[in-house]
């Protein structure tokens, strides 16, 4: 019973710590230049973003938490492209 008290406590909260880093991956995707070299990436990111935002105001935290999820892994991916074609 505790666990179920525990999740579903983890399911109203806002996702603060996702969302924000979801948007430290985008800043550093935009500083490995990636709106240059991977600007598709950048931009699902970015997109992904913006839906975690909306969602989060409207009081959908899972959608957000998920949405935020999402974005900082397309950030990641934009970054480590946008560093790999830099290099060559």
């Amino acid at each position: 019973m505790a666990g179920f008290l525990l999740l579903s406590a983890c399911a109203v909260m806002p996702p603060v710590q996702e969302m924000s880093d979801a948007r430290q991956a985008i800043r550093a995707a935009h500083e490995a230049r990636a709106d240059q070299y991977a600007p598709q990436k950048l931009r699902s990111a970015e997109d992904s973003m913006e839906l975690a935002t909306r969602t989060l105001e409207q009081g959908e935290y899972e959608a957000a938490r998920m949405a935020a999820t999402v974005a900082k892994a397309l950030a990641i991916k934009a970054r480590d492209a946008a560093v790999a074609a830099a290099s060559h």
